[in-house]
């Protein structure tokens, strides 16, 4: 393949000219040369060496640097791909090292052959599972393992997310990287509670799952002072003990309490005594917080401030009155909202959506 040599500094201006006359080689990359030089790759329809366009800069021949597939279904086979159709995976999701996607009917039966264009493809991936849906008690997904690296078909896996590692399961525990924003939104509320009490905080996250709201809270110096936390789901229990352990280490902080249970969190003013002794509540059962929210006031301390923050499935119709109808549940509860807001953070369905309370209030 012939090679424009260009000085380094010139190779935008040189690219720019090429690709506007068509005469830069598709699908080709440009290489690095000796002494700070670079050769662009130029199709059969440029110019030869002695035209005055190249203001005398030489053409060589190369081998040239073709680049990879730009899509994983570039590595299938044509055939395959058209008895696939317009039934072809068209997204995907990743958690940790490991990728999960939905497929038709239509294309199950062609599950390893995709899975092992999309490895090829991503080699972050170690596993490809197909999303089966939802089944048993706590709404997990039914992942089929199609193909791994090493014959390794684990589905622990671990995400970063700020900066912390969190160990999770997809199939077995439910994790959403997508609420990432609203874990930092907790901490920026947190902080600003802190501020405000003029101390660490005493918090409870009774649906944690496996903790990703917990890692950015106990990993902030001087942000926590006592943690309560659990799940009733005991492979979320399992995951959440050992991710905590974890984020502690990773703080310089000292608890003064740690408590995590594998219960309904409806249990949890039972396990503290009803003390009302917590500062910072969240409350993450999509489906069901509203309807728990009244049998976990009873947790909130007295005599200052307290937050809430929790998350909502509700009718799209109904999210005016929200506000009004936590605010009911609070006073009756024998608390005084200082401030509360709910709002959509995204679409669940055509009727419903997810939603986010947040309410600051206190307890005579």
């Amino acid at each position: 393949m012939r090679h424009l040599r260009v000085p380094s500094a010139e190779t935008q201006h040189w690219l720019e000219l090429c690709r506007t006359q068509n005469w830069l080689q598709k699908g080709a990359g440009v290489l690095s040369l000796e002494g700070g030089l670079k050769g662009i790759p130029l199709s059969e329809t440029a110019p030869p060496e002695s035209d005055e366009c190249w203001s005398n800069n030489s053409i060589f021949s190369a081998q040239g640097l073709t680049k990879g597939p730009e899509h994983w279904s570039e590595h299938l086979d044509q055939k395959l791909l058209q008895d696939i159709g317009e039934e072809l995976p068209n997204s995907y999701e990743i958690q940790g090292d490991i990728l999960i996607v939905k497929l038709e009917q239509q294309t199950r039966q062609y599950g390893n052959q995709i899975a092992e264009a999309m490895l090829k493809q991503l080699p972050s991936v170690r596993l490809v599972c197909a999303d089966n849906g939802v089944i048993g008690e706590f709404r997990v997904r039914d992942l089929e393992p199609l193909a791994s690296r090493n014959e390794d078909i684990s589905t622990i896996t671990q995400i970063k997310e700020n900066g912390v590692l969190i160990s999770t399961d997809p199939a077995k525990v439910y994790f959403s990287a997508r609420l990432s924003k609203e874990r930092e939104d907790n901490l920026s509320v947190a902080k600003k509670l802190r501020k405000q009490l003029s101390r660490p905080l005493r918090i409870c996250d009774p649906y944690a799952g496996v903790g990703p709201s917990l890692a950015s809270l106990l990993t902030e110096d001087n942000l926590v002072s006592e943690c309560y936390a659990g799940d009733l789901n005991p492979a979320s229990f399992e995951l959440l003990k050992g991710n905590i352990e974890h984020f502690i280490s990773k703080s310089p902080n000292i608890l003064n309490e740690l408590e995590i249970k594998n219960i309904d969190a409806r249990k949890w003013k039972d396990e503290l005594g009803n003390e009302h002794k917590i500062d910072y509540l969240l409350v993450n059962l999509p489906h069901h917080s509203i309807e728990h929210l009244p049998e976990l006031l009873p947790l909130l301390s007295t005599e200052h401030s307290t937050v809430i923050r929790g998350w909502a499935i509700i009718d799209r119709e109904s999210l005016a009155l929200q506000e009004g109808n936590i605010t009911s549940m609070i006073e009756l509860a024998g608390g005084n909202v200082e401030y509360i807001r709910c709002s959509e953070v995204k679409g669940f369905s055509s009727s419903k959506i997810f939603m986010r309370f947040e309410s600051w209030q206190t307890f005579s």
